[in-house]
């Protein structure tokens, strides 16, 4: 049994009640279960729903008592359908029509609807059932009512039923709470209509001026500017929105070369290119506008329209809050990565560069370092910044789950597929980011999809055979190594290149460990205490741990000690009880084989022991220092030596370089595999 919502239509008439039907089905088809009604065909018992449509005000008198009292409705506004207007364009001036329709109220609202159209060459004749008729009239105009067409008149044109019009399609959208998810299906049939009126204009170019004049009283309903000029640069069209743009009257513009009408060189020259030249900004009085021009080519003319990037600015705040509201926004900037070392410094310096582009990038780094966190906030640097930004983690999802995530499914296409089917994360992303976690755990099946997804800008949902064009930025991280997993076919270096147009390296924790400090003040601020002291012994184990499980790792490591401190001073014992147990001595081992590949053992050693003693007493040391201590060991090692030593040891994460007169410390690590040397 479906759990979706219900409305139900009312109308007056089966033929309305057909026409309105499918109006809704196509809007809502796969997120409402709709019931409709014609008061014509008479109404029985009590309609219970969670929202009544009612066609028109005319039938509340009729439908109420079959309504329960408690159910929401709505009241339609109607429209006519534009698009069958044109059959009106070729009738005569002076032509005597029946305008037929079910009551006398709706033929002389449709006459009205009409007329504010420009559709006033015709002498309509308002008509309906029981009324006389001049039988001399050979022609009837109808808005779907064709069988209350008298049987004398010679030719109907039907222009269809009045449809619901967007603002009422929008209030119904609103009360059902699905506005959000059907926006943009909404938005592409508001285009359809735009097309269409387009494809109107285009036959009608080459037409006489009195039928141009009523297509561009139609166009004159649109919120755009619209401006066509044939090949000589000619205006044909000029409409009312263009006017106040420019500031201009039509009855000025038309017929006169569009040269002599546009001041702005720069503007002229884009209009009268040639060439196929991408959307581009004008400033034209005081307001700034996106111009969008094409060539209808079998006439010969150019069409441009003209949007008011205000009006699209508030748009796209209405669309970015509704992407807030649905979590599909990126929360972090490069002002919330906590950290002053050089080492960040400088990975925010190239993530900023590589913002600017619109390339794919991989981020590589340990777990924990903060690749989502820098994915984040490029895309909030980048020029897709307003747009969605959608994440999708490998690791947590089987291969078909990710497959139908990424790129949705039409309805029936597997078990358990939802009615009406699913947009998938790359359509929702649309002019954004997606940002791929763990890219290195997806199957090479998904790997070939991703593939084509980034050479093509194309996909196609599961179950379904329709192609559909995305622009989306793919930011994608990783921890492994996928330079050695191409090697052994687990994935695939095509797409290895494709990812790696810009690449990003995010620094472990050891690596930049002056940053300490200021990340322990903003973990103890997160969980409340900022008032809590950190001990030097403390801040001296912190600042030398190797680490392994980065920013996390301290993450977790600070909300256990604000979890067991009971005083205002956090101190050796509020540490983990597993801190110090990371070292085994297999481990040890494996370091003193390493350091005897590298040089003599004994002498990393000294430097080791060296440190080892002054770290303990609290004081600093240098290379400059352990050289002149040499003077007493087997056999002389200069700065330089020592340098390249400690080189090693810091590569191998036994020791710490720090700046200033704390000088070089030996890490966890190292203090633990010198502790085990020496006991």
């Amino acid at each position: 049994m479906s759990n979706n919502k219900k409305i139900t239509l009312l109308t007056g008439t089966e033929s309305t009640k057909t026409e309105l039907l499918d109006q809704l089905q196509s809007l809502l088809h796969g997120y409402v279960d709709i019931e409709s009604y014609a008061s014509d065909s008479g109404l029985e018992g009590i309609i219970k729903s969670d929202l009544i449509v009612i066609s028109s005000k005319l039938i509340l008198d009729e439908v109420m008592p079959f309504i329960d009292k408690n159910c929401p409705m709505v009241l339609a506004r109607r429209a006519l359908n534009i698009s069958n207007i044109d059959k009106l364009f070729s009738i005569p001036e002076g032509t005597k029509a029946l305008l037929v329709n079910d009551t006398p109220e709706t033929a002389c609202e449709v006459i009205g609807l009409l007329k504010e159209l420009g559709i006033d060459h015709i002498d309509f004749i308002p008509h309906f059932p029981n009324c006389e008729a001049d039988r001399q009239v050979v022609l009837a105009i109808t808005p779907g009512e064709s069988e209350l067409v008298p049987d004398f008149i010679e030719k109907t044109i039907d222009i269809g039923p009045r449809i619901i019009d967007l603002t009422t399609i929008v209030e119904i959208l609103e009360k059902l709470n699905i506005l959000d998810e059907k926006a943009h299906f909404v938005s592409a049939k508001y285009m359809e209509t735009i097309v269409s009126l387009g494809k109107q204009l285009y036959k009608s170019i080459n037409e006489s001026n009195k039928i141009n004049d009523y297509l561009i009283k139609v166009l004159n309903q649109v919120n755009d500017g619209i401006i066509a000029f044939n090949k000589d640069g000619k205006i044909t069209v000029f409409n009312q929105k263009s006017e106040e743009i420019f500031k201009l009257n039509h009855n000025y513009t038309l017929g006169k070369n569009i040269a002599h009408i546009i001041k702005d060189k720069a503007l002229l020259e884009y209009l009268l290119s040639k060439e196929a030249i991408p959307d581009q900004l004008f400033r034209i009085n005081e307001n700034e506008v996106a111009i969008s021009r094409f060539t209808v080519k079998k006439l010969n003319s150019i069409v441009c329209t003209i949007k008011n990037t205000k009006e699209i600015a508030e748009i796209e705040n209405k669309l970015r809050r509704n992407l807030i509201k649905r979590g599909h926004i990126a929360k972090y900037r490069f002002s919330d990565i906590i950290g002053s070392s050089q080492t960040l410094k400088n990975t925010i310096i190239t993530a900023e560069k590589i913002a600017k582009s619109d390339l794919s990038i991989l981020i590589h780094g340990e777990s924990g370092t903060g690749k989502e966190l820098f994915a984040s906030a490029i895309h909030n640097a980048s020029p897709r910044g307003t747009g969605p930004f959608l994440a999708v983690n490998f690791s947590a999802l089987s291969e078909d789950l990710v497959e139908s995530e990424l790129f949705g499914y039409e309805e029936g296409a597997f078990t358990g597929a939802k009615k009406g089917g699913k947009l998938g994360i790359f359509e929702q992303a649309n002019n954004g980011t997606i940002f791929l976690d763990e890219i290195g755990d997806t199957s090479l099946k998904i790997q070939a999809r991703l593939l084509r997804v980034l050479q093509e800008k194309e996909i196609m949902r599961v179950g379904g055979t329709e192609i559909i064009h995305v622009n989306v930025r793919i930011i994608a991280a990783t921890n492994k190594d996928l330079v050695k997993m191409y090697h052994e076919g687990k994935f695939r270096e095509d797409l290895y290149y494709r990812l790696k147009r810009l690449y990003l390296k995010t620094p472990p924790l050891r690596s930049r460990l002056e940053d300490i400090d200021e990340l322990v003040r903003y973990f103890l601020a997160k969980n409340h205490r900022p008032d809590l002291v950190i001990s030097n012994e403390v801040r001296n184990i912190l600042t030398t741990h190797n680490w392994p499980g980065n920013i996390r790792e301290l993450e977790s490591t600070i909300e256990y000690m604000v979890a067991v401190c009971d005083e205002s001073t956090i101190n050796r014992d509020c540490l983990p009880q597993d801190f110090f147990n990371s070292m085994t001595t297999s481990s040890f081992d494996n370091i003193a084989e390493k350091l005897s590949t590298k040089g003599a053992l004994s002498e990393f050693l000294f430097i080791m022991r060296t440190l080892y003693e002054y770290n303990s007493l609290g004081k600093s040391i240098g290379r400059k220092k352990i050289s002149a201590l040499t003077q007493n060991f087997d056999y002389f090692m200069t700065e330089e030596q020592i340098r390249k030593r400690t080189d090693i040891l810091m590569d191998l994460d036994l020791l710490v370089k720090t700046r200033g007169r704390t000088g070089m410390l030996l890490s966890m690590r190292g203090k633990n595999y010198i502790e085990d040397q020496l006991y």
